[in-house]
């Protein structure tokens, strides 16, 4: 035990499946709490799936924060597995660890707001103890990060080491009033140029287009089937292959649909999708985890379009509901959103071996930049003459 702000609280690692699923309830219950969890991922539903559908011994590595009583008042939840740590350079991907990593799903703890900060001070009193422990990846932290801070704070602590060689950052839509408060903010040029964006698609792809809002249990087999159908034919499919129709998918889309916790929308020409807004709602907090569209259709603006769609949906039912777009810094985020912050790849390191070889990507970073700046500067010179 350990006295943390007048409160007795020990942690415990939970590292079986079987028990994971014990506690399936109580994890979800404090996942489910406004601000508890930083995307759904955190959900122990959303864990289960991903040892459900992962092959390669990937194993849980759930810390779990406990008060005196027994009560959990926080967790972490990370997989553990053996992997090979790549860094993009270009269009290639330099290896540069191989070994166990520790990989956690979301940005932070799970807690209550008021305890996340003597919980994550319980993880990583916890996880600084586990020797055999020496690489930790924050996949999208939100920058600067506590948990990862304080992982290097006392004995055994870790070296933070970021891994994205460009900055990132996340943009999301602050809670709002109403719908037409979110679109007051919008000078009436931008607003009517977005509408007109979405008539004109609607226009082009003819009568047949209409929008498809899925989100009940009974609809996710033909949803998936449909997902299949149009991201086979986006950009998507080509950098990252996704089965939307493996059976645990469809069986964790079904819970979470039952939770009222999943959302997809698809902007449909007759039975055609030909575009789509995949998301999921959790605590307060709406997550859009992929978009994409046809790319026979790329040209009618259909991908903006239907965000903006389904962006309207989700504000007029909830206002007070944050919207977070999630990684990286594409158009329409720029667009639609209200507030960025800085993310990003982040690892968290120890012993010599495993730092020094995370000690290349610093240079690594240098280089990178340097080359945005001499490319840059060779822009500019040729825009001058």
């Amino acid at each position: 035990m350990t006295q943390v702000s007048g409160v007795a609280l020990h942690g415990t690692v939970l590292v079986d499946a079987a028990a994971l699923r014990e506690l399936r309830d109580e994890l979800a219950s404090l996942a489910e709490l406004p601000g508890a969890a930083s995307s759904i991922v955190q959900h122990p539903d959303w864990v289960l799936f991903e040892l459900d559908s992962r092959r390669g011994g990937t194993v849980p590595h759930v810390v779990i924060v406990r008060d005196e009583a027994g009560a959990i008042m926080g967790y972490a939840p990370f997989l553990a597995a053996t992997t090979t740590t790549r860094i993009a350079v270009g269009k290639r991907a330099l290896p540069i660890y191989h070994g166990r990593t520790l990989r956690l799903l979301g940005a932070q703890a799970v807690a209550a707001p008021a305890w996340r900060d003597d919980v994550e001070r319980i993880i990583a009193l916890v996880i600084r103890s586990e020797a055999a422990v020496r690489v930790i990846h924050f996949q999208e932290a939100a920058l600067p990060n506590t948990l990862a801070e304080r992982l290097g704070q006392g004995r055994g602590g870790f070296t933070r080491c970021r891994a994205n060689l460009l900055d990132q950052v996340n943009w999301v839509i602050e809670p709002q009033e109403s719908l037409d408060a979110y679109l007051a903010r919008f000078s009436s040029k931008s607003r009517n140029t977005l509408s007109r964006r979405v008539r004109n698609a609607y226009k082009k792809l003819g009568a047949e287009a209409h929008l498809r809002i899925v989100e009940t249990p009974d609809d996710v087999d033909e949803y998936c089937a449909l997902m299949n159908e149009v991201y086979a034919r986006s950009w998507h499919a080509d950098a990252l292959a996704i089965d939307w129709q493996l059976p645990a998918r469809r069986n964790l889309f079904r819970q979470l649909a039952a939770n009222q916790q999943f959302i997809g929308h698809l902007l449909m020409l007759g039975t055609r999708p030909v575009a789509y807004v995949h998301g999921y709602r959790l605590g307060g907090r709406y997550l859009l985890d992929d978009t994409g569209y046809d790319e026979e259709f790329g040209e009618l603006g259909v991908g903006l379009a239907l965000v903006f769609q389904a962006v309207q949906d989700l504000i007029g039912r909830n206002p007070t509901q944050l919207v977070d777009f999630g990684y990286g810094d594409n158009q329409y985020k720029r667009i639609l959103g209200t507030r960025q912050s800085p993310c990003g790849s982040l690892y968290a390191v120890r012993d010599l071996r495993a730092r020094a070889c995370f000690s290349m990507i610093t240079p690594l970073r240098w280089m990178y930049d340097a080359a945005r700046w001499m490319r840059r500067k060779r822009g500019s010179t040729t825009a001058g003459s």
